[in-house]
């Protein structure tokens, strides 16, 4: 079981949805916190670091950085670093969905999409995991998705993203094999969070008959006990697993790919 108490944790995306939730579990088990979120939710963020400082008498900072600007993720590193304190743990969260076909969305928008979900993730743990490695400890937490292990028509870029962030958090893993290192992945289903409240996402999918929509709260709390267990890769919810982790190795991929465009289209 990994010891939380006394890390220092950054958390990206920590204003709201999982990383907010997330952010609340690391600091009742007593780790130190360096909350980032947008530059439009400064007010809220500092006011959550301060909750947070008070309720379990944890050190916390906030960081309202923009991730979708091609240096935000630096600024966001450099800004922590300047501090003089180790980044024990590093846990990608922060997100970017629009739904619609990719002829509808605008370019911009899916490049944003592309910067924060894939190319965030990419640079912070680049910039994080040669003092980790050097100091023989460390964690990375990516908060991915189910979205990572089939196509997801009607939000393409967010699929291909959480694929990207799978790929590169299984292939550096293994990188970092014996240095005492560890990249994990945290795949939930779709999370009644701010993210699906806007971009024009449906409120129901044909997906939610099935899985239904899970409180980013109860998701976090069984990320972080996987988290804090060892695990590399956890789909919460035994149904996901099954869709997800075990028919896919069976299905062929076309099929695969004709079910999700179906699932994933709104129910009037």
């Amino acid at each position: 079981m990994y010891r939380i108490t006394g890390r220092h944790v950054l958390i990206t995306g920590a204003a709201s949805g999982i990383g907010h939730a997330l952010s609340e579990c690391f600091a009742r088990d007593g780790a130190h916190l360096f909350l980032g979120a947008h530059p439009s939710e400064e007010t809220k963020i500092q006011s959550w670091a301060g909750e947070l400082a008070g309720r379990y008498g944890v050190k916390t900072w906030a960081f309202p950085v923009d991730l979708s600007h091609v240096d935000g993720p630096e600024t966001l590193y450099w800004q922590v670093n300047a501090l003089g304190l180790p980044i024990d743990v590093l846990v990608n969260n922060a997100g970017l969905i629009a739904y619609g076909n990719l002829d509808q969305i605008p370019l911009d928008r899916q490049e944003q999409i592309i910067h924060v979900n894939a190319l965030a993730y990419f640079k912070l743990m680049r910039l994080v995991l040669p003092d980790m490695i050097k100091r023989g400890q460390g964690r990375v937490l990516n908060v991915s998705s189910v979205s990572a292990f089939q196509p997801t028509a009607h939000h393409a870029v967010y699929g291909a993203t959480k694929a990207f962030v799978q790929s590169l958090s299984e292939a550096v893993n293994q990188e970092c094999s014996g240095t005492g290192v560890t990249i994990a992945t945290f795949n939930p289903s779709y999370t009644n969070t701010p993210l699906l409240a806007g971009e024009g996402f449906p409120k129901q999918l044909w997906w939610y008959t099935f899985s239904g929509l899970s409180s980013p709260e109860t998701v976090a709390e069984k990320g972080f006990q996987a988290f804090k267990a060892g695990k590399t890769l956890y789909i919460p919810g035994w149904h996901n697993w099954l869709v997800h982790a075990f028919l896919q190795r069976f299905i062929p991929r076309r099929m695969a790919v004709l079910i999700s465009a179906w699932v994933l289209k709104a129910r009037r």
